[in-house]
C-alpha cells in the first residue's frame, strides 16, 4: 500500500483495504462481460497502529492516504497520496537502526499501482490480476518519515469467485532503494484470506498478511486482520479493519477507516 513505507502502507493502509480489492473482484464478474467496464473511485483513509515493531521502543502511526482509482476494461491504476505522522523511533519507515525518536508528520511516500485482469477460461479458475507498483520518495528522509528512495515491486493476486464466498491469495516481491549508510534487502511478500457476502452491500472477511524483514533492524512482519466493506449506496462506500501483529516486526495493533466514492 513499496517498502520501507511501501511495506508499511500495505499493512497499515492498504493491508485493511484489500476489502476493496476483494469487493472489486467480486463486482468485475459481472462487469466482464460489458463491452468496456469504466469506473473511477476516489476514497479517504485513516488508519492507526501502535507497536515496537521490535525495537524495543513503543512507535505510533497515523496515516492518512487519498487513493484515487480509475477502472477501464480489465486494466486498473491506482495513485495514493498520504499524509503521515509518526512518534517514536521511525526504524519501521527509513530501515536505519535508531533509538531516538522523532516526532514528525508530512507527506509521505505517494504510491502508484497498475494492474490487468486475467479472466477464468472455467469457473473453477481464478481471477488473475498482474500488478506493478511504485513508490516515489516524496516522504522527508531528514523528519524520519521514509527512506527517500524508489522502490519498485511486482505482484500476482489470485481470487476464486465461489457464490457467496470469495478466497483469495497474493504474492509480491519488492525492490527496495537503499538511504545513505543503510542495506534494505528486497523482500517477498504474501497475503492469504477470503471475504463472505452477507448481503448484496455488505462483505465481512479475514486476511493474513507476511513480509520479510528488509534489514536487521526490522523483524519479519505477520499480521492478521478481520475486515468488514459496506457499499452504501451507488456511490458510497465504508471499509473498516483491525490489526494484529503475530511476529516481532509487527505493530501491537492496529484500526483503519475507508470512506469511498465512486462516480
Amino acid at each position: 500500500m513499496d517498502v520501507h513505507l511501501a511495506n508499511k502502507t500495505r499493512s497499515v493502509a492498504t493491508h485493511g483495504f484489500l476489502a476493496l480489492a476483494a469487493v472489486a473482484m467480486v463486482i468485475r464478474p459481472a462487469a466482464a462481460d460489458e463491452t468496456v467496464h469504466q469506473k473511477l473511485k476516489v476514497s479517504l483513509g485513516y488508519h492507526f497502529s501502535s507497536g515496537t515493531y521490535g525495537t524495543g521502543e513503543r512507535t505510533e502511526i497515523a496515516y492518512v492516504p487519498l487513493i484515487v482509482r480509475a477502472e477501464r476494461g480489465l486494466w486498473t491504476f491506482e495513485l495514493t497520496v498520504p499524509y503521515l505522522r509518526i512518534s517514536g523511533p521511525s526504524t519501521i519507515l527509513t530501515g536505519q537502526s535508531q533509538t531516538s525518536k522523532v516526532d514528525s508528520d508530512g507527506l509521505g511516500d505517494i504510491s502508484s499501482r497498475g494492474s490487468y485482469t486475467l479472466l477464468p477460461v472455467t469457473d473453477w479458475m481464478p481471477y488473475i490480476d498482474l500488478i506493478a507498483r511504485v513508490k516515489f520518495p516524496s516522504a522527508s528522509h531528514s523528519k524520519g518519515l521514509g527512506t527517500g528512495k524508489f522502490d519498485f515491486g511486482f505482484e500476482t493476486e489470485l481470487a476464486w469467485s465461489l457464490k457467496r464466498f470469495t478466497p483469495f491469495v497474493d504474492v509480491g516481491y519488492r525492490f527496495l532503494g537503499s538511504p545513505s549508510g543503510t542495506t534494505l534487502r528486497d523482500v517477498v511478500l504474501g497475503s492469504i484470506g477470503g471475504f463472505y457476502r452477507l448481503a448484496d452491500p455488505l462483505w465481512i472477511g479475514l486476511l493474513l498478511d507476511y513480509r520479510d524483514a528488509a534489514s536487521a533492524a526490522n523483524g519479519t512482519r505477520l499480521e492478521i486482520s478481520p475486515f468488514m466493506s459496506w457499499k452504501v449506496d451507488q456511490h458510497w462506500s465504508v471499509d473498516t479493519y483491525a490489526s494484529a501483529g503475530l511476529a516481532k516486526g509487527s505493530p501491537d495493533a492496529g484500526v483503519g477507516l475507508q470512506l469511498g466514492y465512486t462516480f
